[in-house]
């Protein structure tokens, strides 16, 4: 069966996406400037540089990733945020990046709890039953979808659709008039499936969750909803257990540095300039 596994970096922007925050309408946007924290721009060069290198169209998940710019736009935001309390904290580094490490190895010292070596067998089986998801390995999945060639008109479909069960999902899709719609298997047994409904799938990943795969250079969108999933049967041995305690740190660590950076920005402000980010998606999108 192809396989698509997403990497837990990735996986862990999709889980930890706090979003990005909001303007006041009365606040002009400094010079290609996304963002500002503390008056400080974040420009489209220092988001863009953030990007995932992806060669595959990105999947919007409700609820979850939201997407490279989205995604990229909070990390350039953390990092001014982290940069800024670790010249507060008075931390060595001659660069932003050795700066922010060093705030990351003191947050480390402090929370035993993100090292490998602290977490017990039994509570990575827990977790790992609980983020199925995250490690791949899908043996069949039952989804529903619909195919637009209007990117905007999917968009709003799968915000229209949001939380909806299958009848009601199917009813509303058909309202919104995509080019076409249907159900399909994803198994060994099906090799016909589209593979950016089997993209969706697997990074929706959960029954009743519902996300947008593109491939905007085609003009074509895909409305997936998950109706069912199951995953292989695994055997809990020493380097899977040593795969899951690393993503179960990381995670650990990202949720932490995510609740620091946002109690941080009661030190400075974080200014987001949301219509410029939408005419820079727009831009790029096109291209």
């Amino acid at each position: 069966m192809k396989r698509l596994l997403m990497s837990v970096a990735l996986v862990m922007l999709a889980v930890s996406a706090s979003g990005c925050g909001s303007t006041e309408k009365s606040v002009d946007p400094p010079p290609n400037a996304l963002a500002t924290v503390a008056g400080e721009p974040i420009t489209v060069e220092r988001v863009q540089a953030l990007m995932p290198d992806d060669p595959l169209p990105p999947v919007l998940v409700v609820g979850g990733y939201s997407g490279p710019w989205g995604e990229a736009l909070n990390l350039a935001i953390r990092d001014e945020l982290l940069v800024r309390e670790a010249a507060r904290r008075g931390l060595d580094g001659s660069t932003r990046a050795e700066q922010i490490a060093t705030l990351i190895k003191q947050e480390q010292r402090d929370n035993p709890g993100f090292t490998i070596e602290n977490i017990a067998d039994d509570e990575a089986r827990t977790w790992y039953q609980e983020h199925r998801n995250l490690f791949g390995d899908v043996a069949r999945a039952e989804v529903a979808w619909a195919e637009f060639t209007d990117g905007d008109e999917a968009k709003k479909a799968m915000d229209r659709v949001a939380g909806a069960d299958q009848p009601t999902f199917q009813r509303l899709l058909r309202e919104d008039k995509p080019a076409k719609s249907g159900t399909a298997t994803i198994d060994d047994q099906h090799d016909d499936v589209d593979p950016m409904i089997t993209r969706g799938a697997y990074a929706i990943a959960a029954a009743g969750g519902i996300g947008l795969s593109a491939d905007p250079k085609n003009s074509r969108w895909w409305v997936v909803r998950v109706e069912s999933i199951s995953f292989e049967t695994v055997t809990w041995d020493e380097a899977l257990a040593y795969r899951v305690k690393s993503a179960m740190t990381a995670y650990r660590q990202d949720e932490h540095l995510r609740q620091l950076a946002d109690s941080l920005r009661k030190k400075w402000p974080v200014h987001v300039y949301e219509a410029r980010l939408a005419d820079v998606m727009r831009t790029e999108e096109a291209k």
